[in-house]
């Protein structure tokens, strides 16, 4: 479960981009950019986890911002501008790697108290009582976080005028700015979003592993949209909401479960995530030229 709360957590942010007909292809490279960050304050500089923690979300909050200002002020196809992104970040956790730069922190883990504590789990049967009728697991506290991110996050895109601005912006740019919406501020806000969601599942990773590494992250992004795309936010904007995708996750991990009690190796299971979220996307482009097709024949009919 804790693992699926991570892919949840970047799916959750992912779904900004996509709600505006864009996509970031660079959540797992700010995921580790974010974790690198933390590991470093930690033990190369000795700095508390309660000065880590903020840091590392304000670097990946500002690493999403900087991908909304390239799509907005250079006009940048998203899948470009977070393509080049992606290379820049990852290039960046090696540049700052306190594991390259200091060999001998390679093995040693992590252990401040408040990185730590992410990784704590709670017996909710014991303190509700249910323990006596029926045998819960125990819950991370990244689960919660999930949730908790899903609740603010879920309450900002349906109930704020901010929420409203994504999908008038995801359904049509052009019409949105006309009614006077700023529309760079809101494809950069976005996109802020998807990074600190990154940041938030870099920190619940780095304290479930007790390290981090390069390569955290790698492959992430693939995970997060399907997920995003498997929970009905559409590649065309302006549909979907946030529970979805944390359905579309737990769905795409359940799966990815099975493959590995039947012994299928990681290799194949990156090969059918692969082909799951081309059926994902292949779905999402029928039904929106279906929805063309019904306003196309609406249109005749009132003409």
């Amino acid at each position: 479960m804790a693992g699926f709360s991570f892919i949840a957590i970047l799916a959750i942010g992912e779904s900004f981009p996509i709600l505006l007909r864009g996509i970031d292809l660079s959540v797992g490279a700010v995921l580790a950019l974010a974790g690198m960050v933390a590991f470093d304050m930690t033990l190369m500089f000795d700095l508390p986890g309660y000065l880590a923690i903020p840091a590392a979300l304000i670097v990946a909050t500002l690493c999403g911002a900087l991908n909304g200002v390239l799509i907005v002020k250079l006009r940048l196809q998203p899948f470009i501008a977070t393509l080049s992104t992606l290379a820049a970040y990852r290039g960046l956790v090696y540049a700052i790697s306190g594991r390259q730069l200091v060999p001998e922190l390679a093995t040693t883990p992590l252990s401040d108290p408040w990185i730590m504590g992410l990784d704590t789990y709670f017996d909710i049967g014991s303190a509700t009582g249910l323990s006596s009728f029926i045998e819960l697991p125990w819950f991370p506290l990244s689960f919660f976080i999930m949730i908790a991110t899903l609740v603010v996050f879920g309450v900002l895109l349906s109930r704020t005028r901010f929420g409203r601005d994504i999908f008038t912006v995801g359904g049509n740019a052009e019409a949105a700015r006309l009614a006077g919406i700023n529309v760079g501020r809101t494809i950069i806000i976005a996109y802020a979003i998807c990074g600190f969601c990154a940041g938030l599942a870099a920190l619940l990773m780095i304290a479930r592993l007790s390290t981090t590494t390069e390569s955290l992250g790698l492959g992430m992004e693939m995970s997060a949209i399907a997920a995003a795309v498997i929970g009905g936010v559409s590649l065309s904007g302006g549909i979907g909401g946030l529970s979805g995708p944390v359905i579309g996750t737990f769905l795409l991990g359940m799966v990815l479960i099975g493959l590995t009690l039947l012994g299928i190796s990681q290799f194949v299971q990156q090969i059918l995530t692969g082909v799951i979220l081309l059926i994902a996307v292949g779905h999402d482009r029928f039904l929106a030229i279906r929805r063309q097709k019904r306003l196309a024949a609406n249109l005749a009919e009132e003409a």
